[in-house]
């Protein structure tokens, strides 16, 4: 039995399969939203699983949630993939064993990076609810020189550039991006941006930023500050303004240890909290403040604000009173 090709946001579940079929079912779903690979075995049962998934510009987003089994993709699986594509993981739930290499764990807050040219065996021995990204190989190697360095090593959420990127990725669920808080080609590399900090990190390189790099920084974050009310701005049309590459643009604040989504999002709430504090703007409802400073969604300026800031932007206003 085949599973439909990947649409918009396609949605597959074991619940109206029968008992007997679901490991059939959902071994067929698997290779064809991810890579070829079986089921070896129901940990319990009878075995229930769910999987959505979506394209995200050149990525594909795929959220699964499952009760405990193991997965195989040997060699005979690795023959039947026709390009080579890497796959990060971020657990959202219960820890669960890869063999990739080397066996290692992956504890909940983790990530790991896979390598559809390798085979695996997947051990999870609970329910697991994980967040899955296939990202191409020329796509990944714009962000990090040798990826193949960083394939089956956990990258443990208590590093710090590590728990940025799962935290973010952990919320990258296909019903979440159905609103449209942020433009897709803004996620896309703040995600690429967030692994390059975090192979950095891991590598144990601590190189200083240079004084070209530290200008170029100001630069950029000076032209993302003046043009942050723009709700659909991208790497792109900075770069543009001052006059770089977009890759240039993303390894300059690497280098500095920043993201362009992390200072646009930084922009927009300090203009925010201007506009909250101001009595020229308390007529203005908090919806219309967070359209004004730039963000397209008021759940979305609500949560950034919040996280940013520690309050709400109403609890700001109202002690501000």
């Amino acid at each position: 039995m085949s599973a439909p090709p990947i649409a918009d946001i396609q949605r597959w579940s074991t619940r109206d399969i029968a008992a007997g079929q679901r490991l059939a079912f959902y071994s067929d779903v698997i290779s064809s939203a991810l890579d070829p690979m079986v089921v070896a075995r129901a940990v319990t049962d009878p075995f229930d699983g769910e999987i959505t998934a979506t394209r995200l510009g050149p990525l594909i987003l795929v959220h699964g949630v499952s009760t405990a089994h193991d997965c195989v993709r040997g060699g005979e699986h690795v023959a039947l993939s026709t390009s080579r594509q890497f796959h990060l993981i971020v657990n959202r739930r219960s820890g669960w064993n890869l063999r990739h290499r080397d066996w290692v764990h992956v504890g909940c807050g983790d990530a790991v990076l896979l390598d559809s040219r390798l085979g695996h065996y997947l051990n999870f021995a609970q329910a697991f609810d994980n967040v899955h990204l296939v990202l191409p190989e020329a796509w990944l190697g714009q962000w990090l020189p040798d990826p193949a360095a960083f394939v089956g090593k956990p990258m443990p959420n208590d590093a710090l550039w590590a728990r940025a990127l799962t935290s973010f990725i952990a919320q990258l669920v296909p019903e979440n991006l159905q609103h449209g808080a942020l433009p897709t080609q803004l996620i896309v590399d703040h995600v690429g941006a967030l692994l390059a900090l975090c192979a950095n990190q891991l590598s144990g390189e601590t190189l200083q930023p240079v004084l070209r790099q530290r200008q170029l920084r100001d630069l950029v974050q000076d032209a993302i500050v003046q043009r942050s009310t723009e709700q659909t701005l991208g790497a792109v049309d900075v770069a543009l303004a001052v006059g770089i590459s977009v890759r240039t643009l993303h390894r300059t604040l690497a280098a500095c240890d920043q993201t362009f989504g992390g200072l646009l999002m930084s922009a927009r709430v300090a203009l925010a909290t201007r506009m909250l504090e101001s009595p020229l703007m308390a007529r203005l409802t908090i919806s219309e403040i967070g359209r004004r400073a730039g963000f397209v969604d008021p759940s979305h300026f609500a949560r950034v604000f919040r996280r940013h800031s520690g309050i709400t932007p109403a609890r700001l206003r109202r002690d501000r009173r």
